[in-house]
Order: structure tokens, then C-alpha cells, then sequence
């Protein structure tokens, strides 16, 4: 097992390791981060565990929140098969920094990282993935909607920008993304809010900033696509993870 920050092990075009992956956020949110073309979102205490040879790419900007713990398959027995949410809360955090800045006598640190694993816990639902599409007829409504996700022009209106049918921009969300134009806003939303909320914006300022007019009515949609409530993603207080 060993801990990186994304550095040199990983870098933004797609490639494969040979050790299973569990990406987490060191501090804020971290959005910088593609597993099999399509984009994740993580927030303070979600993981993403990606098995050995799935194709991903993470960012290698100094700025990045993003971090990466290796894992050799056959230490890890009872890991998922595919790619996965899970949890990566504050204890586990510490440990795993424990881990990367201090020495310690090898089976010590052997069974340290034992414990690593058994709080490396499943969670549904909590990272939220984010297909952007590259079919140029539509990646000019995605890429404007990512800049600004409260838009809410219509996807007659968007049609009409782009000079293309309405059954066409219909037709091909649904090919790219595997959802329909207003999955795929909500979507693009809550992503935004995710990482919002994780720099630590009062709900209701993400509620308007992401196209609710009500901070209930964004707090409904995001509790029922994210599985827990807004206020579940903002900062930890009282953790320093450095």
C-alpha cells in the first residue's frame, strides 16, 4: 500500500496501473479526476475506489486536492470488482498521512494498513459521476452549462442556438451520456454544488447559484440524487489534513 499525491503517478491523459486505486479529497472538493471517460466529483469524506487496469486520468496541477492510495491486489482480497464509492472519513485520512510522513517498523505498518482497508467502507450513492459529452453538436450546451449552471434555457432554446432540431439534441444526450438533456443538467448541477458546498458557500447561495430558486427545492433535488443532504458536504470542522 502507498499513498501519492498524483504528482508523478498519475497524470491527466487516460492510463492504467496495475494496483487497485482509491482516489479521495486531501482538503476541499476535488473534480480533476476521469475513470472510463467519465468525470467524478469528491467531497470531503467520498472515495472512489478504481480496480486494477481501469483506464482513468487525474489531474497533476499543484492546485489539485486530489490524492491516490495504491493497493496490491493480492493484499486486498475482499475489494470491490468494479469501480466503486466509498469512504474515506477523517480517521482514515490521518492514518494514511500517518502513514506517507513518518517512519515505523515494517510489520507495524503492516498492520496499520490492515486497519486502512477494513475502514475503507462501500457508500452508495455518494460520488456523483458526470459523462461529458464530445459530440461537437451538443459539447457547446454542455461546456455552457458546466460555466454556468443555473442557465436554464430550455433545450428548444439551446436547439435553436445551435442550430440544430430538438429531436437531435434529444437523440444525442441520450447517445453520449446515457441520459436525456434535463438528467444530464441536474446532473451538471449538483456537480457544481458539490464542489460549491466544499469551499465551504452557505446552502442557500448554492441553491442560486446552481438555478434553484429555493434553497428547500435544491435541498430536495440534491438529497435525492446525492443520498444525504447539502449540508452533509460541507467542510469538516475541527480536521486539518495537510
Amino acid at each position: 500500500m502507498s499513498a501519492d499525491d498524483g504528482q508523478a503517478s498519475c497524470v491527466q491523459a487516460s492510463h492504467v496501473h496495475e494496483e487497485h486505486a482509491v482516489f479521495w479529497a486531501v482538503r476541499g472538493v476535488a473534480s480533476d479526476l476521469e475513470v472510463a471517460g467519465i468525470q467524478r466529483s469528491l467531497a470531503p469524506g467520498q472515495g472512489l475506489f478504481v480496480p486494477a487496469g481501469t483506464p482513468h486520468g487525474a489531474s497533476r496541477a499543484s492546485t489539485t486536492a486530489l490524492v491516490v492510495l495504491f493497493v496490491d491486489p493480492g493484499a486486498w482480497v475482499e475489494a470491490p470488482t468494479q469501480v466503486a464509492s466509498v469512504v474515506v472519513n477523517a480517521a482514515l485520512r490521518e492514518l494514511l498521512v500517518h502513514l506517507a510522513e513518518f517512519a515505523m517498523p515494517k510489520e507495524q505498518r503492516l498492520r496499520a494498513q490492515r486497519v486502512c482497508l477494513d475502514l475503507i467502507a462501500d457508500e452508495p450513492h455518494v460520488s456523483l459521476a458526470l459523462p461529458v459529452p464530445r459530440d461537437p453538436r451538443i459539447e457547446v450546451i454542455a461546456r455552457a452549462i458546466l460555466s454556468d449552471p443555473a442557465d436554464d434555457r430550455s433545450l428548444e432554446d439551446w436547439a435553436y442556438l445551435t442550430s440544430a432540431s430538438a429531436r437531435t439534441v434529444v437523440r444525442a444526450f441520450r447517445a453520449e451520456t446515457g441520459m436525456t438533456f434535463a438528467e444530464w443538467r441536474s446532473c451538471a448541477r449538483m456537480s457544481a454544488a458539490v464542489e460549491l458546498l466544499g469551499e465551504g458557500i452557505p446552502v442557500g447561495v448554492v441553491a442560486r447559484r446552481v438555478g434553484y430558486a429555493t434553497a428547500s427545492a435544491f435541498s430536495a433535488a440534491f438529497h435525492r440524487m446525492m443520498g444525504r443532504p447539502p449540508h452533509r458536504f460541507l467542510p469538516e470542522r475541527g480536521v486539518d489534513v495537510r
